[in-house]
């Protein structure tokens, strides 16, 4: 006694519908406008994301730092609105860590300590001795202009004291006071394995 077989006709509408089903979920959650309760991000996403403007940063020395000169690797920034004191020392420290810890991938991140406070650069002596301990980092501070203003607007400060910037200038992702770093480097391996710009 043989089993009888579906016929094709069912067989072609039950394929038809596996294929539909995950677009008819995906729909189904962009119209009803679900959400994930939790992502898979340590940081704060920046919806939508910051662009930095053109201009309106400085080195330590006083020369203009264009924000061209950001592009083309990710940047991981510390604000700092004082003196780069034992916090601060510190902060440095770790994000230079977090740097080292991405192994190979460490060339497509740059460092910069975004001194904020009045006069941050001029008046605060420790950042020569910082300067000297970590050679590769980038230090500057926003211009006492419009640019410096609207460029000090792209890090709000509050609780946030880390930002991400990528690789085409925009403040993408940031962290509170004090980040877990384990999460944030787990952020930025992410961020570097599936990117193809930086």
């Amino acid at each position: 006694m043989t089993t009888a077989r579906p016929s094709g006709r069912r067989t072609l509408l039950l394929v038809t519908v596996l294929l539909a089903l995950p677009f008819a979920i995906a729909f189904g959650l962009y119209w009803f406008e679900w959400r994930p309760a939790r992502l898979g991000n340590h940081g704060q996403l920046i919806e939508p994301p910051r662009p930095l403007p053109e201009t309106g940063l400085r080195h330590r020395d006083g020369r203009p730092l264009p924000t061209e000169e950001l592009r083309h690797k990710w940047t991981l920034v510390l604000v700092n609105g004082g003196s780069c004191e034992s916090v601060c020392q510190d902060d440095l420290q770790k994000i230079r860590q977090v740097q080292v810890a991405l192994n190979k991938e460490m060339m497509r991140l740059r460092r910069l300590l975004l001194a904020t406070g009045t006069g941050a650069l001029d008046a605060d002596p420790a950042l020569a001795d910082i300067q000297r301990q970590f050679p590769d980092l980038l230090i500057a501070a926003p211009a006492e202009n419009a640019a410096g203003a609207a460029m000090r607007g792209r890090f709000d400060g509050g609780a946030y004291r880390f930002y991400v910037v990528d690789p085409l200038g925009n403040v993408m992702l940031r962290y509170p006071d004090k980040p877990d770093m384990r999460g944030m480097l787990k952020d930025l391996e992410r961020l570097l394995k599936y990117s193809w710009v930086g």
